[in-house]
């Protein structure tokens, strides 16, 4: 969550770079979130459910970055990073599983 959390403010950050207005509602928040959020009663099931939620993730950055293509090589830099971590999480993930 921690983490989660510094790629937000990573985000809000560049977006006042560029002179934006970052949207910071709650209910703004969970309407744009990247999955839902799906709650497993057995240790298996959560993870499952958290390695779902960080491929979307990885797949939402990697639609970013390409959309942002060559344009904003910063924005871009600050997007690889986050996509890093989220795969670095999705692989972590996937690890318990295997286990």
């Amino acid at each position: 969550m921690t983490e989660e959390r510094e790629h937000a403010d990573q985000l809000v950050e560049r977006i006042l770079q560029l002179g934006g207005k970052p949207e910071l509602s709650p209910e703004r928040l969970l309407t744009r979130s990247h999955a839902e959020h799906i709650e497993g009663e057995l240790l298996a099931e959560m993870i499952t459910a958290d390695l779902l939620d960080e491929r979307i993730a990885i797949a939402s950055y990697r639609d970013m970055i390409a959309a942002i293509g060559s344009d904003d090589p910063t924005t871009q830099q600050v997007l690889a990073r986050i996509l890093a971590q989220e795969e670095a999480h999705a692989e972590s993930l996937a690890d318990l599983l295997r286990e």
